[in-house]
């Protein structure tokens, strides 16, 4: 299995892998989110493995329970926001990726791609953090909609469609 530089969480039920460069956030985008209530999985490398067509991610023993926060330095997850703010394994449902504003064109942003891990297709949403931005609620935004997307069978082909048709109308 591929070894992904991210942090694995579980928000509202949906497997959040968070991606980008050293220095893009995810770290403190997580720690945001397990603050709101959400659950670590994993932080720096998740392992990945498949079960079936689903992909899985835990955490490295290693690593268990901990966050590398770059301004309170490594943090026991567990111990500061009890057993709930741990999740021991989830499946990786999307992948967010923090961008670096200037390698990105601004009209990548907030659009609905895919990513491949493993050989799955992944629905992925590139993001571009700013200090207007609220990258916890997009995020938990994010994970509700594929949520509800799932239970209603809408698929992320079609929400790229009507993205598509969204941009096409508006040039």
């Amino acid at each position: 299995m591929p070894t992904v530089h991210g942090v694995l969480l579980r928000v509202d039920g949906c497997g959040v892998l968070l991606t980008g460069g050293a220095g893009s956030g995810k770290s403190s985008l997580a720690l945001e989110l397990i603050t709101r209530g959400h659950a670590l999985v994993a932080d720096d490398a998740p392992l990945l493995s498949l079960d079936g067509a689903q992909l899985m991610g835990r955490c490295p023993p290693l690593l268990q329970d901990l966050l590398q926060s770059p301004t309170l330095g490594v943090i026991n997850v567990r111990r500061a926001y009890g057993d709930t703010a741990i999740c021991e394994q989830t499946s990786v449902d999307c992948v967010m990726a923090l961008c670096d504003v200037r390698a990105t064109t601004p009209s990548l942003d907030g659009h609905w791609g895919e990513t491949r891990l493993a050989g799955v297709a992944l629905p992925s949403l590139k993001l571009l953090p700013s200090p207007h931005r609220l990258l916890g609620t997009t995020v938990e935004a994010a994970a509700r909609v594929l949520r509800t997307d799932a239970r209603s069978g809408d698929t992320l082909r079609a929400r790229q469609s009507f993205a598509m048709a969204e941009a096409q109308a508006c040039n």
